[in-house]
């Protein structure tokens, strides 16, 4: 089972960014692959998860040679992580990979038809292969338990706590005994055993901790005490998701800890502040930086030691915010959950905030919370995620520095469009659209500072993979007193993020100028225009049901 969008392909570059890590060789051999087969997918796609991003999955391609075989290397953070296969759109599957080789064969003539494609050799083999049939029993247990299965949603979330644990465990235990169902006639592995296990495991925790956010309740101590597990093998897209909604629930209560003490959680012990400000503060002397070991070996002895360590911080404040936030965050996370969720939340801190700071920021505080953390696995996926933001340098720096946006769209780099005005919303958005006459057209509105809407542009990428080249994806930034960014991390962001389209970025006025013309004017929300020009629908299916919107967006164009 897939739980992630395909969404950042990474394709060479990155073996040296992960040198450090352990390796999965992948290889193996399309058998029977024809010419027609390999013109249309010349290559596999490889893609494995993040713990720290459940929007993303880190992805290489592995080019077929004429004998239809293929060879790639993964890296590996954990020392068993899901690894996905997608042939072109056309076959998919699931294994299991650690550090070491797996083998992988499959028949080009039995794409489609075939109840059992893919046969594995090497690590993780017995496991690899019983896993269809486990998926296939486990489909199937679930199509048949009306209490577990099929109705499973439809009162869980109204239940008491109890009753919610009580329907979570009883579901965990339907599927977990697919495994038994599934090799009746034959030796079950163990290896398969854990794997399922840790997937219906943390499925229960995923729904325990969702079912606490929708209710608006502390979870259990056994909850708490399960978190233990985030840095244990094997890494699957459940553990991500779960990951994800652990992290949504500890917002919450840090949010709720801050309301309650402000004076803990807005100030830091005076010695880490000293140390801070030694260790990053530029130009120090070296008196400074003695006086500031004094202070960091015995706190502060009098009040003018206070007035020179605010006087330090005011020459370096840029930096020394950045992470003295960081700091107090991770104070808080320290006071209410034990030390693996703590390590969890350090670099998840980074993770969820990337699209506030600059690339240069962003690789500052991935070096702080790099010496602060202490779990391996942990730092390395907040590296990783790091490198990937920081590898579009070059093009950021050429959006960001562009500087000859007109009313009409732009090309600022290649598949990038950019349009500035001072016009009326309408008279503005009306020009941009009759230039796209004889085209479709998408619209996406969003703001960057709106968790839903960079969830949603997440899957633009798959959605534009999909469709034909002459689909026009048209951005509305809207700008409102809540929702503010400098223009630099707006297209910053544009460029990791791959929103290939024409970028409008509305202010306040202007977007209550267009509030009937895009009625829904609301963020994450989406239309579709025919090629006349009018509206196909002015509420559209949004970028995540991929499938389901690229068919409209067809449907519209022929229209």
């Amino acid at each position: 089972m897939r739980f992630i969008i395909l969404t950042a392909f990474l394709l060479g570059s990155m073996l040296p960014a992960f040198a450090d890590t352990d390796s999965l060789i992948v290889k193996g051999r399309i058998n029977n692959l024809n010419g027609r087969l390999y013109r249309q997918a010349p290559f596999i796609t490889f893609s494995r998860n993040n713990v720290l991003q459940p929007q993303s999955e880190l992805t290489k391609q592995a080019d077929l040679q004429p004998d239809g075989s293929f060879r790639v290397s993964l890296p590996i953070l954990f020392p068993q992580e899901e690894v996905y296969l997608d042939y072109g759109g056309k076959a998919f599957t699931t294994f299991l990979g650690s550090p070491g080789t797996v083998e992988i064969t499959f028949d080009g003539d039995s794409i489609g038809r075939a109840k059992k494609l893919f046969y594995f050799a090497g690590v993780n083999a017995d496991a690899n292969n019983q896993y269809p049939l486990y998926l296939a029993a486990e489909n199937q247990r679930l199509a048949t338990s009306r209490t577990f299965g099929t109705d499973f949603f439809r009162s869980f979330w109204e239940k008491s706590p109890s009753d919610a644990r009580f329907s979570a465990e009883g579901r965990g235990e339907l599927r977990l005994g697919s495994v038994k169902a599934a090799t009746q006639n034959t030796v079950a592995s163990p290896v398969l055993y854990q794997w399922a296990k840790a997937i219906t495991d943390e499925e229960q925790l995923q729904l325990l901790y969702e079912h606490a956010l929708s209710n608006q309740y502390q979870v259990s101590r056994s909850l708490l005490d399960s978190l233990k597990r985030l840095e244990k093998a094997p890494l699957t897209g459940q553990r991500v998701i779960w990951a994800n909604r652990f992290g949504n629930y500890a917002d919450l209560m840090v949010e709720g800890k801050k309301f309650d003490n402000p004076s803990r959680t807005n100030s830091l012990p005076v010695k880490l502040m000293a140390s801070l400000i030694r260790d990053n503060a530029k130009n120090l002397s070296a008196e400074d930086r003695h006086h500031l070991d004094q202070i960091n070996a015995n706190g502060l002895a009098e009040k003018g030691e206070l007035d020179f360590m605010n006087k330090l911080f005011a020459r370096n404040e840029m930096v020394l915010n950045l992470l003295f936030n960081f700091e107090r965050e991770s104070r808080i996370y320290g006071d209410l959950f034990d030390s693996t969720a703590t390590e969890f939340l350090k670099v998840r801190y980074l993770a969820k905030n990337l699209y506030k700071y600059t690339y240069p920021q962003q690789l500052q505080l991935n070096s702080h919370i790099q010496s602060r953390a202490g779990i391996p696995q942990f730092k390395q996926s907040l590296d990783e995620i790091v490198k990937l933001e920081v590898k579009d340098s070059t093009d950021i720096r050429k959006l960001v520095e562009f500087k000859n946006a007109r009313t009409e769209p732009v090309e600022a780099l290649p598949g990038y469009f950019l349009t500035a005005s001072n016009d009326r919303g309408n008279t503005w958005f009306n020009g941009v659209l009759d230039g796209l006459k004889g085209k479709t057209v998408y619209i996406a509105k969003w703001n960057i500072e709106d968790a839903k809407s960079r969830e949603e542009l997440d899957f633009l990428p798959a959605l534009q993979a999909r469709l034909p080249e002459d689909i026009v994806f048209l951005f509305l930034h809207l700008s409102t007193d809540d929702y503010t960014v400098p223009d630099a991390l707006l297209r910053q962001y544009i460029v990791r993020h791959r929103l290939k389209g024409i970028h409008m970025s509305v202010n306040e006025n202007q977007a209550m100028d267009l509030l009937f013309r895009l009625n829904p004017l609301d963020l994450a929300t989406f239309s579709i225009v025919r090629p006349n020009g009018k509206f196909a629908a002015k509420n559209a299916t949004s970028p995540r049901e991929t499938e389901k919107t690229a068919q409209a967006l067809i449907e519209a164009s022929r229209q």
